[in-house]
């Protein structure tokens, strides 16, 4: 095998701006242009903040033993940093020593999504799993492995990893960052292997050009794309774990190449092709090492690699040194370490998690302030002997027209185009879709709790404090399908102190399909953002024959909130994103049951249960919802008026025009009194005809 250490002319590898271009686009990358302008500064429990002063150069810093183990206990005086050669004067210092996860006490808190989410969790590392789905095999063996290895990766995720799963050949399938592990484990279920035929002899061999040449390039530039990315996010932790049978490149192949001739011209393509593959292998290398992110491949192919199944399956087996040979030198040249040749891939899972499980964080503002743009070269040394210093080699400076967003529009465009949270402002968000009166379009209900500090003169007066909303919705392929702004303004009485706590209603109306809201939210009076994203499904309200929407919960007498009247052509009741409650609270929970079309209308049965966190269920309900129950246009025309309704619906002024909806409520008045103090899960459960539909919401008793 080629020695990974040897690769020639790394360093002066330079690929155009066009090659990036037309590099493959990975679905959570679709907002780079915009996030690789946005400013970013001295992070806040881990996460990108604006600041007034925005050229704090951050790096985080690995320090590995001859073994590859973390050295620990370094201080900051043990650190000297260097940019352009010259030593830099440290600012910020933190060693970083990440804990395995604790198993959690009940299978529903590992296996239930939170119906909210937040950007208060303190994230410290950002993960990447590539599955090179254009790659691997359609061999039952090597995908039950693949898919066990990244199950083992997430299992070994805690609360305070961000994580995505990007996937080479068919990036709809792909789950953008997330803490969520529900969620990354259902995109693995998606994968589907085996685009590459590996039924083509090298590049040069008869017949012409290789079949797979464009998944081995579609799979390079996937990588390419991820550290390039990264870049631009340099305040956290970083790594790539690309599970992967290795791209046959043949990296030692240096020799220009000649014009073909009409007898040669498929040679000569073929060489193209992989001259092209070696110039993008060699960017990855150049990025990464920018970026500070170690590529870990792990072969699924197990013992023997490729070159087993390919003999096993009758292939040309030409290909798997170099599959091997790549793997090793992409390891090598990012400061990751290939795991290969093996069928237990543990060990170095938990080497992966061990390498990048204790380091180091330094930020620093350079003494070369000039915003010129240019690449700054950085070296971090380190006062021990015999140790691997891995970090950043470089950044580029800021150009004269960079700067803070010029307006609100601007700020809050910027926030949405984050890849990662943004958790200056802290928000807890909830959204839930419901059905509208005619077309296809459904109305997705949005409660973000917002908590700031209280003005200083709401001491003495009541203050009015505005909060500007902006949600983006994004397809699972990254297509934008929409944005909407709303203005949340909130009195605080006079004599308020401590911290403001209320709520700010949103809503996007989109079509059925599966969709990420970017949520941003900006506090005018502090200068302060916060995003989340959220993940929801919009069904075919008005064309599945039985569908649920989302469940919301609402709080007497409840936060503050606004606008008050965004919502009332939806929801009885203003939704809220608390899930923390007293015994002496009230609340209830809510949602509808939608049978669509024209056929008879079934009674629908409808099981609640509330289970504690040691997994015992102490309250369960049954009811039945009569056909009676469920309102039609015919219904309020009949009555006279939404207002005279069936017992047990609540009137709302115009959802039943839509003649092709009948529809039915389900309402639960949560007993906190009866409840011990602790955490809980609420199921609500519908079934009609052969559809079971189901709605989670977690929540505690203090």
């Amino acid at each position: 095998m080629t020695d990974p250490k040897d690769v020639k002319g790394v360093k002066e590898v330079k690929t155009s701006t066009d090659t990036l271009r037309r590099a493959w686009r990975v679905c959570f990358f679709t907002s780079l242009t915009l996030f690789t302008s946005f400013v970013l500064a001295r992070p806040q429990q881990q996460t990108p903040v604006f600041r007034a002063r925005t050229d704090l150069v951050e790096l985080d810093i690995s320090v590995l033993d001859k073994n590859r183990r973390p050295v620990r206990g370094l201080t900051q005086a043990d650190f000297v940093v260097l940019e352009d050669g010259k030593p830099q004067e440290i600012a910020i210092f933190e060693a970083i020593n990440v804990a395995d996860p604790d198993p959690p006490p009940v299978e529903w808190m590992r296996d239930v999504t939170p119906d909210v989410t937040t950007n208060e969790t303190k994230f410290t590392r950002l993960w990447v799993i590539a599955i090179d789905d254009a790659l691997i095999p359609t061999d039952p063996w090597i995908i039950k492995s693949s898919k066990k290895i990244v199950e083992d990766i997430i299992d070994k995720f805690g609360p305070e990893d961000l994580a995505t799963i990007v996937l080479t050949a068919d990036s709809r399938k792909a789950q953008d960052f997330t803490n969520d592990k529900t969620k990354l484990l259902a995109t693995l279920d998606k994968y589907n292997p085996g685009f590459a035929s590996w039924t083509q002899g090298a590049s040069n061999s008869r017949p012409p050009i290789d079949g797979d040449l464009h998944f081995m390039m579609g799979s390079v530039n996937t990588v390419l794309n991820i550290v390039d990315t990264l870049v631009a996010i340099p305040h956290s932790r970083k790594a790539l774990i690309w599970v992967t049978p290795g791209v046959p490149a043949d990296l030692e192949v240096t020799a220009p190449i000649k014009a073909p001739t009409a007898k040669d011209s498929h040679i000569m393509g073929g060489q193209d092709a992989h001259m092209r593959l070696l110039d993008i292998t060699k960017k990855v290398f150049e990025v990464a090492r920018l970026a500070n992110v170690p590529v870990y491949p792990i072969d699924p192919c197990g013992l023997g690699g490729l070159a087993m199944w390919l003999a096993a399956t009758g292939r040309p087996t030409v290909k798997a040194p170099r599959s091997m040979d790549h793997m090793m030198i992409t390891a090598a040249n990012t400061g990751g370490h290939a795991i290969v040749n093996t069928n237990d891939f543990t060990p170095g899972i938990n080497s992966i998690f061990q390498e990048n499980g204790s380091y180091y964080t330094i930020g620093y503002y350079p003494a070369n302030a000039k915003p010129d743009g240019t690449l700054r070269r950085l070296e971090v040394k380190v006062n021990r002997e015999d140790v691997d210093v891995r970090s950043r080699n470089g950044y580029y400076a800021p150009k004269s027209g960079d700067g803070p967003p010029k307006n609100t529009n601007e700020t809050l465009a910027r926030a949405t185009a984050a890849p990662i949270p943004i958790g200056e402002l802290p928000l807890r968000a909830t959204v839930a879709p419901f059905a509208l009166p005619g077309g296809r379009n459904a109305a997705v209900a949005i409660a973000l709790g917002v908590r700031h500090a209280v003005p200083e003169s709401a001491a003495k007066e009541r203050v009015t404090v505005t909060t500007e909303l902006r949600t983006a919705a994004f397809t699972t392929e990254g297509d934008n399908k929409g944005t909407q702004r709303h203005t949340a303004k909130v009195v605080l009485r006079a004599g308020a102190k401590g911290e403001a706590d209320y709520e700010a209603l949103s809503r996007i109306d989109l079509p059925p399909g599966r969709y990420r809201l970017r949520l941003a939210a900006f506090h005018e009076a502090a200068a302060k953002t916060g995003t989340v994203m959220v993940d929801v499904v919009v069904p075919d309200f008005n064309r599945d024959p039985a569908s649920m929407s989302g469940v919301i919960l609402g709080a007497t007498p409840g936060r503050p909130s606004a606008p008050r009247d965004l919502l009332t052509d939806v929801l009885p009741i203003v939704p809220t994103a608390q899930r923390a409650f007293m015994k002496a609270d009230r609340a209830t929970a809510l949602l509808y049951v939608y049978q669509s079309g024209t056929k008879p209308i079934a009674a629908a049965q409808v099981a609640i249960r509330i289970v504690d966190a040691h997994g015992a269920a102490v309250i369960s309900d049954a009811q039945t919802i009569p056909i009676d129950r469920f309102v039609t246009a015919e219904t309020v025309a009949r009555l006279g008026s939404p207002k005279s309704l069936p017992p047990g619906q609540t009137a709302r002024p115009d959802v039943f025009a839509n003649k092709a909806l009948r529809t039915a409520e389900v309402s639960y008045s949560l007993p906190f009194s009866r409840l011990p103090l602790g955490r809980y899960l609420l199921t609500i459960e519908a079934t009609v005809g052969a559809a079971i539909m189901r709605r989670d919401v977690q929540f505690e008793v203090k």
